[in-house]
């Protein structure tokens, strides 16, 4: 069968590939989506929400490697890795000690400046008179609760100087109108230019919903292998196979499997990111307030207070640890006094995440195209990756320098 050069398949619909998909669907390709779960059923569904325009913080950081040993004997910690994943975890962790060098952490925190910077553009360009519905431009408030500020601290704020960070220092008393319910941190600062979205899934399936009604197709089916053949692709599911002129791989902590039969080796890992959602809180903040000491999120969405954060390294096949969730619950009711959780909701989500912080963004192999691996920035870098995919198909220009988030950088 002869694929038309005119068709696309993206395979996986998180956020990354269903904007991927509309972007180049506007353009006028013909494009088909894959993935054996529905639109936002993977890490687009639990994460905490975040639109961070400003986000240009990679999370390999100086001074961080000293904080590894205190994190992984606390059980309430925001990093662990499972005992029996150690050993096929330590490649990427030492390629993760290694980003937080200075000099690695500047280049990787351009690189993601330039891609989150046209995150709200993007998201109205999509949403259209549905953004108002998914999206709220409330900035985000950022606190810390050590004594004194850490090196990565201090990093944080060198950072958004120089790449001209609105983040406003926050007086107890500021603070206090701000996010009444807060207990009093050390430190605050506040971001007005960020926001989140009220649903997470609600928002990639929306989108979804807009491509499939401009003709655009979704298939449930699951990708077993990808076959070049005569200048085109197969691509054999669980279901049959089929054929297109490219191929767009964006399934998230599952791309690295799938790329590998085609002698395409990257240094993906997967950091288990866990949620808990409790409906009906008595206590809810009106923005989202990030614990940077302590790895999570408060964020108030339509199904209640949502908790995000934390990382677990132990790969895509051990089962989840409910304590990683209710951990969550315990720093939520350490910064929100009086926070009751009579029901609530627990998930766990693979984040795809490579050790610099920065995804994968361009072609490996004719026709082949890769955008994947945002790790804790998901949902803003998603919709600008999906922009930038549709220009390299198109052979436009790329909107920004690609070269930081080329595949071939690990090599």
């Amino acid at each position: 069968m002869t694929a038309s050069p005119a068709s696309i398949t993206v395979v996986g619909a998180g956020i990354v590939g269903v904007s991927s998909a509309l972007y180049m669907q506007r353009a006028g390709f013909a494009v088909t989506v894959l993935d054996a779960l529905p639109p936002g059923g993977g890490a687009s569904y639990g994460n905490a929400g975040l639109i961070s325009v400003e986000a240009c913080i990679p999370v390999s950081m100086p001074g961080m490697l000293k904080q590894v040993p205190r994190w992984l004997m606390d059980p309430l910690g925001p990093l662990a890795v499972r005992p029996s994943y150690f050993p096929t975890a330590l490649p990427w962790l030492l390629r993760w000690v290694a980003a937080g060098r200075r000099e690695r952490v500047f280049a990787s925190s351009d690189a993601l400046r330039a891609l989150h910077v046209p995150a709200i553009d993007c998201y109205r360009e999509l949403l259209g008179s549905g953004f108002n519905d998914l999206i709220r431009l409330s900035g985000q408030v950022h606190v810390w609760e050590s004594s004194e500020p850490s090196p990565s601290e201090a990093m944080y704020h060198e950072l958004c100087r120089l790449h001209g960070v609105v983040a406003e220092p926050l007086t107890r008393e500021a603070l206090k109108q701000l996010v009444p319910e807060l207990a009093s941190p050390s430190r605050a600062v506040f971001l007005p230019k960020n926001g989140y979205t009220v649903n997470p899934q609600r928002l990639v399936e929306t989108l979804a919903r807009l491509f499939v009604e401009a003709g655009g197709v979704v298939r449930h089916e699951r990708v077993l292998k990808l076959i070049p053949e005569s200048g085109a692709w197969r691509i054999v599911t669980n279901l049959g196979n089929h054929h297109c002129g490219k191929l767009l791989v964006s399934a998230g902590a599952w791309s690295a499997q799938l790329l590998r039969p085609l002698g395409i080796r990257l240094p993906l890992e997967t950091e288990r990111g866990y949620h808990l959602t409790i409906r009906n809180p008595n206590v809810v903040p009106r923005l989202p307030v990030l614990s940077r000491g302590r790895g999570f999120t408060l964020t108030p969405m339509e199904g209640g207070l949502r908790l995000a954060g934390t990382v677990e390294i132990g790969g895509l096949d051990l089962p989840m640890s409910e304590a990683r969730a209710l951990v969550l619950l315990e720093h939520a009711q350490a910064m929100l006094p009086g926070l009751e959780a009579p029901d609530y909701a627990i998930w766990m989500g693979f984040r795809p995440s490579f050790p610099d912080s920065l995804p994968v963004i361009g072609e490996t192999l004719p026709g082949l195209y890769v955008a994947f691996g945002h790790g804790h920035t998901g949902m803003t870098g998603g919709p600008p990756t999906g922009h930038l995919v549709k220009q390299l198909i198109a052979g436009e220009t790329p909107a920004i320098d690609l070269a930081p988030f080329s595949p071939a950088r690990f090599r």
